[in-house]
């Protein structure tokens, strides 16, 4: 799989592990609600955990599907082998739609922008056409959890040959070198740790925490005042199906009812304490950052309040989506290990 996203944690999701399996028992209930690319998730249900993961976007949670539910049985009912429905897929003639007017350098978007140029023309036509495929699949009985299956692949195919420097806030001057190769699904494999002992829910963290009783959570809350819904847009216009009217030179969907609190310096400290107030778990996972909006003794003494904490770092190579301005060298990523003293 091909994840180019911000905080992803496959880097460092054997550290965050060993810490975890210190503590928790494998086989018990660990909460992921801001799972993003479901990395971290992924990982816990590997090594035998029970897993329920969510996020207030759809496109994480086609992510986190595929990689914790079964969603290649609902082919064998539908009566069309996976393999052969992604075949058909790669080999639709291509039309005009959405992506081609909104987001390709042959559109001519609605709101009079110049043409966005996110994807070249014959790969907008490529996603719009598989977009709709993948709708009419769905309306003739081919059930949610397969065809959304189908969606983050074309998900992930999109983003390897999307025309970002790393994010999707806006496109490249100039075309990259992967922008020009075609777009083509690529099956995804079926995880033998997918199944029916793990969840998977769409909605806001501090709801998800109150409502699924785990016996830890792991918190991985965006770090700066980028939002994942402004920077993700495209990905997320993919995931809801829709078809909504692109805003700005960038074209951005609205994106404000998604706002993380977590990208505020002025609500980060609330937006922890909203969860922490519902966390009915023992032990509490926080992954953090040394560029966060909070630094570590506001992290510290918000942690304290509820429990005994300790803090373990690791240093990281920063996420950089333009080389040109980002800051260089390495970050430290901050594992804070909560013990809850009113757990449950």
């Amino acid at each position: 799989m091909s994840y180019r996203y911000l905080g992803n944690k496959t880097r460092i999701a054997d550290w965050i592990l060993g810490f975890v399996a210190e503590r928790v028992p494998r086989g018990s209930l660990i909460t992921d609600p801001m799972c993003g690319t479901a990395a971290m998730s992924a990982a816990f249900a590997g090594a035998g955990y029970r897993v329920a993961a969510g996020d207030e976007l759809r496109f994480p949670i086609l992510h986190a599907q595929a990689r914790l539910m079964d969603g290649h049985a609902g082919f064998d009912v539908f009566g069309v082998p996976y393999d052969q429905v992604v075949t058909d897929l790669n080999s639709l003639a291509p039309i005009k739609g959405l992506f081609f007017r909104e987001y390709s350098a042959g559109g001519r978007p609605a709101n009079g922008a110049r043409p966005r140029a996110y994807f070249t023309a014959a790969n907008a036509t490529r996603i719009d056409s598989i977009r709709r495929a993948i709708k009419r699949l769905r309306s003739q009985g081919l059930p949610d959890l397969s065809a959304d299956l189908l969606l983050h692949d074309l998900i992930l195919a999109a983003n390897r040959v999307a025309n970002i420097a790393g994010t999707y806030g806006f496109y490249r001057a100039s075309w990259s070198p992967a922008s020009l190769a075609s777009l083509m699904l690529s099956p995804t494999r079926r995880n033998p740790a997918s199944g029916n002992r793990h969840r998977v829910v769409q909605g806001k963290a501090a709801e998800t925490v109150e409502t699924i009783h785990s016996d830890a959570l792991y918190l991985d809350p965006p770090y700066t005042k980028r939002q994942y819904g402004g920077n993700y847009h495209v990905l997320e216009t993919i995931a809801q199906e829709d078809d909504p009217v692109p805003v700005g030179e960038g074209g951005l969907r609205d994106w404000k009812a998604q706002a993380s609190d977590f990208c505020y310096r002025r609500r980060a400290a609330d937006g922890f304490r909203s969860i922490l107030d519902r966390c009915n778990s023992r032990w509490v996972f926080v992954s953090y950052s040394e560029d966060g909006q909070l630094a570590d003794y506001e992290m510290a003494t918000i942690l304290a309040k509820y429990g005994s904490v300790q803090r373990h770092d690791q240093p990281l190579e920063r996420f950089r989506s333009n080389a040109r301005v980002a800051r260089r060298g390495d970050v430290r990523e901050h594992l804070y290990v909560l013990e809850m003293r009113n757990a449950g």
